[in-house]
């Protein structure tokens, strides 16, 4: 029988690419030790402190296709049986010394820092950019100390070779849709001129303007497209005026350089669109006081 290869080990415990053991001793003189099983395989691939609630929040794994966010105190006995739910093997006669061997992992377990947004970012070890990965600087050696937190729908559903051919066949040539792919390309590139103070401005804005139907949403999206999901969605970079001025705020708030639509602003609830089409242009949302009075840091 082949020896399985021990992944992590503490005192009489192991994680094995199986699942988790436990050796228990022999009862008396000249007998055997043997194994329990406590679980499937659970292991830590990092763990970082939730700056909203400043509670700690650790990636799992079953060291194959299944990977969650949860609070760390899903590593009590009463919580840990929930993971059975999204996949997990846990045996619940032995929860509790799972939990305790769980948290000696987690321990050992360097503690990342979590950055918020999208597209060129400021941490305190260099620059970055945040889009369906992050992409790190030559100033950040150490990058895997570094999460990036991103709420909106970057992972690319093609290829670049596939979007570079339907440039050559739908785009270039037509001055048009080649100025609307220039406009998705300079948000990133605004940020990063902003970045390194070569520009004033955060961001910019253009206006699409002609009659109904005549493909003015179509270029948009195709602008959006060199980013992320250009279709409609909750996280995806094509929304509607149709929300309050919060919702939109709050929806690019964070962003520092990732192409969005809003489209249709005849569907706005809302008067003030030029109020907040000055917010967008200068980056910083409206100033607004908590209920002592003080001013809240605006979203940017």
């Amino acid at each position: 029988m082949l020896m399985e290869k021990i992944l992590y080990q503490t005192d009489e415990f192991k994680l094995k690419p199986s699942g988790w053991y436990k050796t228990i001793p022999p009862k008396k003189d000249g007998g055997t030790e043997f194994e329990i099983m406590l679980s499937g395989p659970i292991a830590f691939t990092d763990r970082f402190i939730d700056p909203a609630t400043r509670k700690e929040k650790v990636f799992l794994s079953d060291l194959n296709n299944i990977e969650l966010v949860e609070k760390a105190s899903i590593l009590t006995a009463l919580q840990l049986p929930s993971l059975i739910e999204y996949g997990f093997t846990i045996n619940e006669k032995h929860i509790r010394d799972l939990g305790f061997v769980l948290q000696q992992m987690r321990s050992t377990t360097p503690l990342s820092t979590i950055y918020s947004g999208v597209g060129m970012l400021h941490t305190l070890l260099g620059p970055l950019i945040s889009l369906d990965q992050p992409y790190f600087s030559n100033e950040i050696t150490n990058s895997t100390s570094i999460i990036c937190d991103n709420k909106y729908d970057l992972i690319p559903k093609g290829n670049l070779s596939e979007w570079l051919q339907m440039y050559k066949e739908e785009v270039h040539g037509n001055l048009s849709l080649e100025l609307d792919v220039l406009f998705g390309v300079s948000s990133l590139v605004t940020a990063f001129l902003k970045y390194h103070n070569n520009v004033e401005f955060s961001g910019t804005i253009f206006s699409f303007t002609g009659q109904s139907s005549t493909g003015k949403s179509t270029a948009a999206m195709l602008a959006a497209s060199v980013a992320g999901n250009p279709t409609k969605g909750t996280e995806n970079l094509f929304r509607s005026w149709n929300a309050t001025r919060n919702a939109l705020e709050g929806y690019l708030s964070g962003n520092y350089g990732v192409p969005i639509v809003l489209d249709e602003l005849s569907a706005a609830t809302f008067h003030d669109t030029t109020g907040l089409l000055y917010s967008f242009a200068e980056g910083q949302g409206r100033q607004r006081a908590n209920i002592n009075g003080d001013v809240k840091t605006p979203k940017n």
